[in-house]
């Protein structure tokens, strides 16, 4: 069997170049954009409120929200920091698209929201107090870039809530199916995080928070969950980069072994997600 390669399913494929690809992984997330809405939002709200917790912004400045999706956590920012002007930006024009529709509809005027990479925010606003990012991190071809990039979006004192799913610890639903698409794809997800976390202080961060969200999310069935992923998920992305069969014989393999439990006519699991709260202070010397 051929050495696996250490790459996540949104990174360029072999004789790919990474402009292509992240056309294609835009053109996934358009593809998805409101049935991600409707199927996913509301069973992240949980994890979002626990991480907004965490966030505490400096005392003036906007808060900014790369890779804002459909845009239900800037409501919930809108909610906690009524006086605060947010900047809010996603890849997606389809995301975006559904955020301004939204915006529309409630009347809120304090929020800018632009297509943009979510590893540009800097481009979009400087001397933010505050950074909030959802379930976004782990899908960016560097998640050091990223956060690279965030730093310098935010001004001295503010501070970042970073919200993303890591590596699944061995035996969980998220493992299981990482072990089912790598079997299919011969690519496993990179393990970034402790590199990333080694970096922190060369960017001018330090971490104060590093901990587990675990809230349970349920699905009508194991087959609904794995189609949900690919229909209004990141596994879109997985699916046009090698095509049906890869997806359906993934989902075989997942199937015989997927770890939801049954309770109250229903299929649940614990996925346990990260959050890194960091504040902004000075960088070292070199960088």
């Amino acid at each position: 069997m051929s050495e696996k390669r250490r790459v996540d399913p949104a990174t360029p494929p072999a004789g790919k170049a990474p402009s292509e690809t992240a056309g294609l992984r835009y053109e996934a997330w358009d593809f998805v954009a409101k049935r991600y809405q409707e199927y996913w939002c509301p069973r992240f709200r949980p994890y979002w409120e626990a991480a907004l917790d965490g966030l505490q912004p400096a005392s003036s400045g906007p808060i900014a929200v790369p890779g804002c999706g459909p845009g239900d956590e800037v409501f919930l920012l809108l909610k906690r920091h009524p006086d605060r002007s947010i900047v809010a930006t996603d890849a997606s024009q389809a995301m975006i698209r559904l955020l301004w529709a939204s915006l529309r509809t409630s009347g809120a005027s304090s929020v800018l929201a632009s297509v943009g990479p979510a590893e540009n925010l800097s481009d979009f606003v400087r001397q933010a107090a505050g950074v909030f990012s959802s379930f976004c991190l782990q899908l960016l071809q560097s998640p050091i870039a990223a956060l690279a990039d965030w730093s310098l979006a935010l001004r001295a004192g503010g501070a970042m809530a970073v919200l993303f799913w890591p590596r699944p610890p061995p035996g969980t639903v998220a493992e299981r199916l990482q072990a089912a698409l790598t079997s299919v794809s011969g690519e496993e997800r990179p393990d970034w995080e402790g590199q990333a976390l080694e970096s922190l202080s060369h960017l001018g961060l330090r971490l104060v928070r590093d901990e587990a969200v675990l809230h349970e999310m349920a699905h009508l069935s194991p087959e609904e969950y794995f189609d949900q992923l690919v229909e209004s998920g990141p596994l879109q992305v997985f699916k046009r980069r090698f095509g049906s069969s890869a997806v359906q014989e993934s989902r075989a393999r997942w199937l015989r072994d997927h770890g939801l439990e049954r309770k109250s006519g229903r299929w649940v699991h614990q996925p346990a997600a990260r959050l890194w709260v960091m504040e902004q202070g000075e960088r070292t010397e070199g960088h």
